[in-house]
């Protein structure tokens, strides 16, 4: 049977940052798109405008987010990020793919993590088999190919 190799903190953290950054480009086109529409709407004020869809574009980005993990966990098993690096998140008892409801649930579960002081993310580094909170959460492991 070949040796098990859990994606470690590091790595995972490189991985994080592409994906962050996917994000960050689609968030400030999103908001571009907003504020162009803000001006387009209301040219007498549009500050006020584009500050009144702040929570809008808030809600969307966290959506935008939520697809990109979610969708990507549960068709190909990782992230942008994680493909570069050969990470794979797999269920942590079957070694298996995980489905939606699982990459949801490790999705709640990250946000958990950063929002906890980075804590559960950090927790990767100690752990015997590299999890974090959201892998605890959800019951998966991150693998290295």
């Amino acid at each position: 049977m070949p040796q098990t190799t859990y994606g470690g903190f590091w790595i995972r953290v490189a991985a994080y940052v592409i994906d962050w950054v996917i994000g960050g480009v689609i968030g400030f086109a999103l908001g571009f798109v907003i504020g162009i529409m803000a001006v387009i709407t209301h040219p007498e004020n549009p500050t006020v405008a584009a500050s009144g869809l702040r929570p809008v574009t808030t809600a969307i980005g966290l959506l935008i987010n939520l697809a990109y993990f979610t969708v990507q966990w549960t068709i190909s098993g990782a992230t942008i990020g994680q493909r570069l690096f050969r990470l794979r998140v797999v269920d942590a008892d079957s070694g298996q793919a995980i489905g939606f409801g699982k990459a949801l649930l490790r999705y709640i579960g990250l946000l958990i993590s950063f929002l906890v002081c980075f804590v559960g993310v950090i927790w990767v580094a100690f752990d015997s088999r590299k999890q974090g909170w959201a892998d605890k959460i959800a019951g998966t492991v991150v693998l290295r190919e």
